[in-house]
């Protein structure tokens, strides 16, 4: 099934963009959307203008709301707050906030931020804050140089992606083994050999296909004309064989990526979905803008209204009276 539907946002434009069942919900301003009927809810708190950016927990239960290039975050309990997060001050406004929830293997849901360090990543658990990954903090020694940003869990809990920065800085892509850190949670504060490599090229964009298979888009650190693309390559990286299953040359920036069905969804300029073995574009809608997100570091991009349901059949794009849902299927 191929559709395209125009949701009224009743002059309540979002601030940010999560599906909630078939809604589409905004929990800073606390409304809901929905295809059939009009917008639902509305503040209940007084949560601050400054956060533009929110993930939901794979049960929908808890939820985070944060301020992309700020310090502070909020984690609610089905829309209630339930504590303030925090992450390192040093220089948040050169990348947007880390943080993510997961489904481990043994069904308990997580929160993964970065509250001390840029370059420490923490597992906790939401509803009582206990830390799983409690280790010695030695001020003042950095293992990595890494800024952690783009967190991601794989669909069946086994992996966790860092798609962040590292000082010079140039972008990449780290993979931890979440039973590995829970077991040994220094393995959280070093270079991953599990990470594919990116030999003399950068990780801008990278995305879970399935609990086995990444997606990485990298360039060429000797760009002469960055931030413009010189040359790109979309990789699917195979966690099992530790090898690349494909890759293959792309012309233009992906910008924010996810998993979509069997194919790959951009959301840089507008969305396009995008076969990751070759490349080839398979559909587009530029019609809907959906902002230029390029690089993890040093640019500051407006706040991206767009959400891609969990099935992988449905994505939208918010506009100021209106939120497209698009359904491919």
């Amino acid at each position: 099934m191929k559709s395209e539907e125009k949701w009224p946002t009743s002059g309540q434009a979002p601030k940010t963009l999560t599906w909630h069942g078939d809604g589409l919900a905004d929990w800073v301003s606390g409304y809901t959307w929905y295809p059939d009927g009009p917008v639902d809810g509305g503040p209940q708190y007084p949560f601050s203008g400054s956060y533009d950016g929110a993930t939901v927990s794979p049960s929908g239960r808890y939820q985070v709301i944060y301020h992309e290039y700020g310090l502070d975050g909020l984690l609610l309990d089905r829309g209630e707050p339930l504590r303030e997060l925090t992450r390192d001050d040093d220089d948040p406004d050169a990348f947007f906030y880390p943080v993510t929830f997961g489904r481990l293997a043994d069904g308990r849901e997580v929160l993964i931020h970065c509250p001390e360090r840029r370059d420490r990543l923490e597992i906790e658990l939401p509803e009582t804050g206990e830390r799983l990954t409690s280790r010695p903090l030695e001020e003042g020694v950095y293992e990595t140089d890494i800024y952690h940003s783009r967190l991601a869990v794989s669909p069946g809990g086994r992996w966790l992606l860092s798609a962040g920065w590292v000082w010079h800085p140039a972008g990449v892509a780290q993979v931890y083994d979440l039973t590995q850190a829970l077991a040994e949670p220094a393995v959280l504060d070093a270079y991953s050999s599990l990470s594919p490599p990116d030999e003399l090229n950068e990780t801008v964009s990278a995305c879970w296909l399935d609990d086995d298979r990444l997606a990485a888009f990298s360039i060429s650190w000797n760009s002469d004309d960055w931030p413009q693309l010189a040359d790109g390559s979309l990789g699917v990286w195979s966690m099992k064989a530790a090898a690349w299953e494909s890759q293959a040359s792309y012309g233009e920036h992906l910008g924010t990526i996810a998993r979509f069905g069997e194919h790959l969804l951009s959301f840089y300029d507008y969305p396009k979905l995008i076969d990751p073995s070759t490349g080839a574009v398979v559909a587009s809608w530029p019609h809907l803008p959906s902002g230029k997100r390029m690089l993890p570091y040093g640019l500051t991009y407006e706040p991206e209204t767009v959400a891609v349901h969990p099935d992988g059949t449905r994505f939208a794009v918010a506009a100021e009276d209106f939120i497209t849902v698009v359904e491919w299927s």
